[in-house]
């Protein structure tokens, strides 16, 4: 039976691909495989320049540790190549997209023997996560003047409902106790993400329903409520800002500016006071003189994020900010990014800290040396000392001790 490796790079929507065309080659009666695999097939990104370079280091990592193996690119990444017409010398095969008719070419180009058979366990998704993403949107139509996804993703897509929730039903079937929902625009989902969200607290056995992303500009009052409201729904809102700076928003070509984003940031503190607001943040953007630079580090330390996912950034051919004038040089994108990590760490052990004696409902995940690691509703790393087998994939209630660098001690409710 021909084996198959495949590792995803870059964000949600792309793990949840990755996890799909996992599943369909195992219904081709594909087996997967952590090692010694005859496909290593990469689910690239594309989203930087750093991001396409780890394509190809990873792909020639495979190539040195199996040299036998055959690699496979897909994702963003093909794309984007596809696009260009360009080509990887590393890779045996291109998978543009994961269509039907495009894997069978991947197989019959690459000779694969492969036999499925009735009943098989092939069919049965392998996963290990208590998490899992569930994509109910595609492609975005905003074109942020430093972005190359929305040429890649094509145009936007909503997933049906009905067809939503059956996936839905099945992940909670095979025992995750959360979802993701995840989406490149998830805000734009159609007609509107509140009908999707209230079908899906409805299914038993799911605990949790997280949002992945979504623009500040779309956090409607109706979704605040059902946020604020819903035993499902999870204390954290994930609201990109990009930058401190009104005058590289602009440039960016973001929808928003730092008052419209801090009143959003206000009202939903206002609904869920002890909610997580987490974000993403470019640094080194073209023009970001050191005083525009300087009002994105107030912004921060006023909005008090409890995450930032920091981004340097990079130029993307075929976009706007590629070519703008202001480029900056990558030491001075690297202390920005430096500065920007210390207020995110301040800001994130504030939030921890205001957790110390309060009670938390927490998803166990992981277990290291003797310790449970897990995530509150409000997306806090938690960690718990535990004697014998840990108890994981389970929900219970903690109460926060004290801080660590990386989240919250806490200890079991009596």
């Amino acid at each position: 039976m021909t084996t198959f490796l495949l590792k995803s790079l870059g964000c949600k929507v792309s793990q949840y691909d990755g996890e799909r065309l996992a599943e369909k080659l195992r219904v081709l009666g594909l087996a997967q495989v952590e090692e010694t695999p005859d496909i290593f097939i990469l689910n690239g990104c594309s989203v930087t320049g750093r991001a396409s370079q780890k394509v190809r280091q990873t792909l020639r990592a495979a190539k040195r540790r199996w040299p036998a193996v055959k690699l496979v690119l897909t994702g963003c990444e093909a794309r984007l190549l596809t696009q260009r017409n360009e080509e990887l010398v590393e890779i045996d095969w291109l998978l543009k997209d994961a269509e039907s008719a495009s894997i069978s070419d991947m197989l019959a180009a690459l000779a694969l023997d492969v036999q499925a058979e009735a009943g098989s366990a092939a069919v049965v998704p392998v996963t290990a996560r208590t998490r899992a993403f569930l994509k109910v949107q595609d492609g975005c139509s905003q074109f942020c003047s430093y972005c190359i996804v929305a040429h890649l993703r094509g145009p936007e897509w909503s997933r049906p409902i009905a067809d939503a929730v059956a996936e839905a039903s099945r992940l909670v079937e095979e025992g995750h106790r959360e979802l993701v929902l995840t989406g490149i625009h998830l805000g734009h989902y159609q007609p509107s993400l509140l009908p999707l969200l209230k079908e899906l607290e409805k299914l038993p056995g799911l605990d949790r329903i997280r949002l992945s992303s979504i623009e500040s500009v779309e956090v409607s009052d109706e979704l605040l409520d059902w946020a604020a409201e819903s035993p499902k729904a999870c204390a954290h809102m994930h609201l990109p800002l990009q930058s401190g700076s009104d005058t590289i928003l602009r440039a960016m070509r973001r929808p928003y500016d730092t008052v419209g984003f801090a009143a959003v940031v206000a009202r939903v503190r206002a609904r869920m006071p002890f909610a997580a607001v987490t974000t993403d943040l470019i640094v080194g953007f073209p023009g970001e003189t050191d005083e525009l630079f300087g009002e994105t580090l107030k912004f921060l330390e006023e909005m008090q994020f409890s995450r930032i996912h920091i981004f340097k950034f990079s130029p993307r051919d075929g976009t706007p900010a590629a070519t703008m004038s202001g480029q900056i040089d990558n030491a001075t994108k690297t202390r920005r990014s430096e500065q920007v990590e210390t207020v995110w760490h301040k800001s994130a052990q504030a939030f921890y800290q205001r957790f110390i004696g309060r009670e938390l409902e927490i998803l166990w995940e992981t277990s290291e040396a003797g310790t449970m690691q897990g995530f509150s509703r409000e997306y806090i790393p938690c960690f718990m000392p535990v004697a014998g087998l840990p108890d994981l994939n389970q929900i219970s209630r903690a109460r926060g001790v004290s801080c660590t660098p990386q989240g919250l001690l806490v200890t079991a409710s009596s």
